[in-house]
């Protein structure tokens, strides 16, 4: 069966907002199998963002955006992450400096208060050297993203037998040495747009969703079921070489097909639904900061227990604060420095007429 759908997929839109929850649910301490969620939650917000690279920039206007979008909230949030750690940590010297110091140098041994900073930096990083490379052609960009991600298993591989103190990649100035390997991530993401999105506006939303649902059962499936190991970018550990990448793209592919199909059309049909995925959109870079704020206070406030209870707290608060904070941010003047986005109307009117 042959079907329309509008251009602006609203189901994307929420699935990249579904990417930052997990992002936080995964920072808010260790569950039961958690492999499961680690395997495919940083690929799928690394391939999020290629999904929606457009091609044909110069590098200098890539470099404007990244910059308005990502660097100038990266800074203003170092700022305020600083002016916390010192209020939270007055009076010891020692500890403050180091974590000053460790917090904006970035590297491996980067401060607990700057938890997901190195998303932005390596996201930033990885989408310029996507940009600089493209007049290259694909079999050179595809090249190059592939040798990082062999290099990045190979020092993680020698990390692991002890040749290595550090990770070479990781132990970069805000680990921008990741963006290298990153860069794969971002090109599937192209990949699996070109691939999928002609599929969601021709076809079926029920088949196609089935089958995203079969993609993400099965692939998740595969993981609990053997040794396969889970993603840990931030030091440089892409798990079992080929097999957990391709279970990271299956699962992401399964989810992009459920979210442009069902999800998308269940929010067509609600227009305030509609504007409050817009603005949830937009609390990205907000939640990504801000979290690691709300979990670091709770851990150091008693809430620190391994047991499920104090996890599912702790993930409850950071999420529910979090994004409340962002909501917040994107009604005043300073959403463009803390959210890289336009300012949005106050929280109780619609940029949507009905």
């Amino acid at each position: 069966m042959i079907t329309t759908r509008p251009t602006r997929n609203l189901g994307i839109d929420l699935l990249r907002v579904f990417s930052i929850i997990m992002v936080v649910v995964g920072h808010a301490g260790y569950f039961p199998n958690s492999e499961l969620l680690t395997i495919w939650r940083m690929p799928l917000f690394f391939m999020l963002s290629g999904f929606f690279f457009t091609p044909g920039r110069t590098l200098f206007s890539e470099f404007s955006r990244r910059w308005d979008t990502l660097l100038i909230p990266y800074l203003a949030w170092s700022v305020i992450i600083s002016v916390w750690l010192i209020a939270v940590e007055w009076g010891q010297r020692d500890i403050i400096l180091d974590h000053l110091h460790s917090g904006w140098s970035g590297g491996a041994g980067q401060s607990i208060f700057w938890m997901a900073a190195w998303f932005i930096t390596t996201l930033a990083g990885a989408t310029l050297l996507r940009r600089f490379l493209e007049p290259l052609g694909s079999a050179v960009v595809w090249t190059v993203a592939l040798l990082g991600v062999l290099t990045s298993y190979a020092c993680y591989q020698l990390v692991t037998n002890g040749v290595f103190e550090t990770h070479p990649l990781v132990e970069t100035p805000l680990r921008l040495g990741l963006a290298w390997p990153v860069m794969f991530y971002l090109l599937v993401g192209e990949q699996l747009r070109k691939l999928l999105m002609p599929l969601v506006r021709r076809y079926s939303s029920h088949v196609l969703a089935a089958l995203g649902l079969a993609l993400v059962v099965t692939a998740l499936g595969v993981t609990y079921t053997t040794e396969v190991r889970a993603h840990y970018i931030q030091v440089g550990d892409f798990g079992t070489i080929l097999l957990t990448p391709l279970i990271a793209i299956v699962v992401t592919a399964g989810f992009i097909l459920i979210f442009a199909t069902w999800v998308n059309d269940g929010i067509q049909k609600f227009p305030a639904v509609q504007t409050s995925v817009s603005r949830l959109v937009r609390t990205g870079t907000a939640v990504v900061f801000f979290h690691g704020l709300v979990l670091v206070w709770m851990h150091q406030n008693g809430f620190d227990d391994d047991s499920l209870a104090h996890w599912l707290l702790r993930m409850s608060v950071a999420l529910v604060v979090s994004f409340i904070v962002g909501l917040l941010i994107n009604t005043t003047p300073a959403a463009r420095l803390l959210s890289g986005a336009p300012r949005d109307p106050g929280l109780l009117r619609s940029r949507i007429k009905v």
